[in-house]
């Protein structure tokens, strides 16, 4: 937009509600909080949200140059197994969407899991930046 990738824009929102999901779980976990769904929501927002993120990452990615290709790759593939688990897990507790409900386990796992790959996924993506420079204007005379 306006020259600039859309994509380093958006990955804000969907990596600070499916943190702060992750987080709402582990509170629920510890005892810290009855209320999950507040976590269920952050949920819903980061998932809705990575959409966006990903359909301006797509655009972003056919821009490319090769060489860094591969790593892009790598960057896709984890954040997409994150959004993935994410997902399955926002499944597994759809009923606390509406109203406050047990989460199970496997639900709570899923979600610390997915936002381990998710912060692997984002350390990709900030490499992709500051190591390799996708995305970034060549600049004449410097």
């Amino acid at each position: 937009m306006f020259g600039h990738p859309l994509h380093p824009a958006l990955v804000h929102f969907p990596i600070a509600l499916l943190f702060s999901a992750t987080f709402a779980d582990f509170a629920w976990l510890t005892g810290l909080t009855n209320d999950t769904h507040i976590g269920a929501v952050l949920m819903a927002g980061g998932l809705v949200a990575g959409l966006a993120a990903m359909a301006a990452g797509m655009v972003d990615f056919v821009k490319l140059d090769q060489a860094v290709v591969p790593h892009a790759v790598r960057h896709v593939t984890a954040v997409g197994l994150a959004w993935l688990g994410y997902a399955i897990a926002l499944y597994l507790r759809k009923d606390s969407l509406l109203v406050a409900a047990p989460l199970g386990t496997a639900t709570v796992a899923i979600s610390i899991a997915s936002a381990l790959v998710l912060a692997a996924g984002g350390w990709l993506g900030g490499r992709l930046v500051y190591s390799f420079g996708a995305g970034v204007a060549k600049i004449e005379g410097r």
